[in-house]
């Protein structure tokens, strides 16, 4: 069932766009781009046509059950030990799920795999033969979703029936979370349902024609009551896109200006696979071995290669993300391994302005000579006993800085290891060209 968006609704949202547009500052990563030239289209990928690939990753409480092509189900402990499952399929397995005991596997000619003693998978009637990309969770039920637009669900995992999506192109993803599911297809259509049965759907690049950049996507993700969707900008090659929502309705991108202290296009092509959130901050699997953090700061990304293989998927789960790739790669890693610690003097500002705390720890001479207005002193040998007497909420959001950003970094290595999560380092007051202040230190912010 396909509802539409009244006109005036949308035309709120267009005007509610527009003033996001004029209002964003350049520092800030939530910004709409304007739509500058032609449609380049660029093709889907193929899963049929890799090989010895991992496809998709899932964490089933205690380990990770990846699959992917020639029907591979793998069990991968923390300790990066790996179990190969009974094969049950020899089609290519395309997502993997699990859920109270339960674990389902979809890929390839509709074909859908579903163990409940976590080791031997059994091939179920879907109700389909075309491809299945995605599977999700939603309210003790379950949706796949793959090609022509199919929809399949079922309550158990078992017995499985046809959705009408109201539309003919692949989805290539679908998630859910208590409130809403949503699911998305490569022409940028958002598929969205508040029970798993009925579902409208947004056009992305109509909706927000003249407004944003147009864009082809890839995959949707939600966390908490967040949807994420990662695809490429269509009139830019090889340029990531991010946007995020609460309601499917206004859609916000983070705009990734620089990476690694240069400028984004540099680095291209960058191809946002999949998407997973660590603490504040956006951790996204690329093509060619590159792992992406995204922030709240446009001009503040990062961007590590680690390995040579395209990275497919990724979980965050447990304090750590698992991430996999062609060839079965995979690797494991401790959460916070990959994150920006660096934070602009702009981006600094705003998050003072939102509630977090400016930090010096340099001497009290130094302290007193000059600082950042605001900024409350604690020096490096008392940071221990003192940040947690001043700050003691360990969610807080910190941002050191000293004379040259080496003492900072310290502090924030330290703060890591109280606990803090939220902490970065500014560098050297110099670095600082907004208000500062002398002489004897007031009281603690």
């Amino acid at each position: 069932m396909i509802c539409k968006i009244p006109t005036l609704k949308k035309l709120g949202f267009l005007i509610l766009t527009a003033l996001l547009v004029t209002m964003t500052v350049s520092c800030d990563s939530q910004i709409l781009l304007k739509n500058t030239g032609k449609i380049q289209p660029m093709e889907p990928t193929d899963n049929s046509k890799q090989t010895e690939a991992y496809h998709a990753v899932c964490y089933d409480g205690n380990s990770y059950i990846a699959v992917g092509t020639n029907g591979r189900i793998d069990r991968i402990k923390s300790d990066k030990t790996v179990t190969n499952l009974p094969p049950a399929t020899t089609l290519s397995l395309n997502d993997v799920i699990s859920v109270n005991g339960t674990d389902i596997a979809v890929g390839d000619v509709g074909i859908v795999l579903v163990a409940k003693d976590g080791e031997n998978f059994k091939p179920v009637k879907s109700k389909t033969t075309k491809p299945l990309y995605s599977i999700t969770s939603f309210r003790e039920a379950f949706l796949a979703a793959g090609g022509g637009g199919t929809i399949i669900y079922s309550s158990d995992g078992k017995r499985w029936t046809k959705i009408d999506s109201g539309i003919k192109n692949d989805i290539l993803s679908i998630t859910a979370n208590e409130r809403m599911c949503m699911a998305i297809t490569r022409e940028s259509q958002i598929l969205m349902s508040n029970d798993g049965k009925e579902w409208s759907v947004l056009d992305y690049n109509k909706f927000y024609d003249g407004l944003a950049e147009p864009c082809l996507f890839r995959n949707v993700y939600t966390e908490g009551d967040m949807f994420f969707v990662t695809g490429e900008h269509m009139n830019i090659p090889g340029s990531p896109a991010i946007m995020s929502t609460y309601d499917g309705e206004l859609w916000i991108e983070h705009a990734i200006n620089m990476i690694n202290d240069k400028l984004s296009e540099e680095l291209f092509p960058i191809t946002a696979n999949a998407i997973a959130v660590d603490t504040d901050q956006l951790v996204v699997a690329c093509n060619d071995g590159k792992l992406l953090t995204v922030t709240d700061c446009s001009t503040c990304n990062k961007l590590d290669v680690i390995c040579d293989k395209n990275i497919n998927d990724l979980v965050a789960a447990n304090g750590l993300i698992v991430l996999v790739g062609d060839e079965y790669w995979f690797d494991i890693f401790q959460s916070g391994n990959y994150r920006q610690y660096s934070i602009s003097a702009a981006q600094a500002l705003e998050d003072y302005n939102n509630g977090a705390y400016i930090v010096d720890v340099r001497s009290y001479e130094d302290y007193s000579q000059l600082r950042i207005k605001g900024s409350i002193h604690i020096p490096l040998d008392k940071l221990e006993v003192e940040l947690e007497r001043l700050i003691p909420d360990r969610s807080s959001k910190i941002i050191f800085y000293c004379a040259k950003g080496v003492k900072s970094q310290t502090a924030l290595e330290k703060a890591l290891l109280m606990g803090y999560d939220r902490v970065y380092n500014l560098g050297g007051i110099d670095d600082w060209p907004y208000d500062t202040e002398t002489g004897n230190i007031s009281g603690d912010r």
